[in-house]
């Protein structure tokens, strides 16, 4: 029985279709799990939407998305520099200055302007160089791009960047903060903003992941590989590992909030309590042990029991999650 993502289509659709209409140009981000829904999907939605141009992160997506989008494809990493230049439609990022000098004429490319994230591109001041190399190679430049951080950054240091490339550059840009202001400040650049996240999982309430229960049991005594002890009910559910189940990111919230989220979290687990990210009958779920593979064991306790074929609610990081089947409503 499946770990599920239910899709209210009308609402999530019509939340895309608010954010196309807002953003004139922008560039659907498709890569990694597809952000829950698997590239095909979202290459298909991008067709839908009529898009010219959508985002993979590494060369070998390109493929899986061309099978459902036949228009521009951006590759964001710069390390993925393919020798397959057949599908004219596909656009390098390039972020230094050696690959820029060595790579085919017949590339179509973007440079990447190194920014305050500070993980890759070509340094503000090596911009005339590679500007000089472009134009000695005659090489195919579709623009630049600046991945900024997620949080804001000195808006002097944007306008500074922006001003130095020349008039009717394409700006292919993630995370722009202001961007209303910055279009119209830089009117005579023209602004492809590449989102992902707030496109495809902007509408939260339109998503639900739901797990099958596989097992009720009563238990007195002990269960799972661990042998731990047990009272009360264990559910085997749908979901484990494979699924991305109980894999967590670190955490980056070091306010005092967070600090003492983080050290409660450590206490629960000292003291043997993990919590899972299931829920029924409005309460949350511990796990008996770690999840397994492909399933979780549950302690549920209480008077309100799932029966197996039942559906808990769960709790997931889409970007990190894999599911078994996905339905539209």
């Amino acid at each position: 029985m499946p770990l599920s993502l239910h899709v209210d289509g009308q609402k999530w659709r019509s939340h895309l279709e608010q954010i196309m209409s807002a953003k004139p140009g922008l560039v659907p981000v498709i890569k990694g799990n597809g952000y829950g829904f698997g590239l095909e999907l979202l290459a298909a939605e991008s067709t839908r939407l009529g898009v010219e141009t959508i985002a993979v992160g590494l060369a070998s997506e390109v493929a899986k998305v061309r099978t459902a989008f036949a228009g521009e494809i951006v590759i964001l990493s710069p390390d993925q520099v393919t020798d397959d230049l057949k599908d004219t439609k596909i656009i390098q990022t390039i972020s230094n200055l050696e690959v820029l000098q060595g790579i085919d004429v017949n590339t179509n490319l973007i440079v990447e302007i190194l920014t305050p994230l500070n993980r890759h591109g070509i340094d503000v001041s090596d911009l005339n160089r590679a500007l000089t190399i472009i134009k000695d190679r005659g090489l195919k430049l579709r623009g630049f791009t600046l991945h900024l951080p997620i949080v804001k950054i000195d808006s002097k240091w944007i306008s500074s960047t922006l001003n130095l490339l020349p008039d009717g550059s394409n700006v292919w840009i993630s995370h722009l903060h202001g961007a209303d202001r910055i279009k119209k400040e830089f009117a005579k650049l023209i602004f492809r903003e590449r989102i992902g996240t707030s496109l495809w999982l902007g509408a939260d309430s339109a998503l639900e992941a739901r797990a099958t229960v596989l097992e009720n049991r009563k238990i007195q005594g002990t269960a799972g590989y661990q042998q731990r002890r047990a009272r009360g009910n264990v559910i085997v559910a749908s979901g484990g590992t494979a699924h991305g189940i109980g894999l967590t990111a670190p955490q980056n919230d070091f306010s005092p909030i967070g600090r003492i989220k983080i050290i409660a979290r450590a206490l629960e687990a000292a003291l043997g309590r993990m919590r899972s990210p299931y829920r029924h009958d409005g309460k949350t779920l511990d796990f008996l042990e770690s999840p397994h593979m492909q399933c979780s064991l549950l302690i549920c306790s209480g008077s309100s029991q799932p029966k197996p074929g039942d559906e808990l609610k769960v709790r997931v990081r889409y970007t990190t999650t894999t599911f078994d089947q996905i339905s539209f409503s």
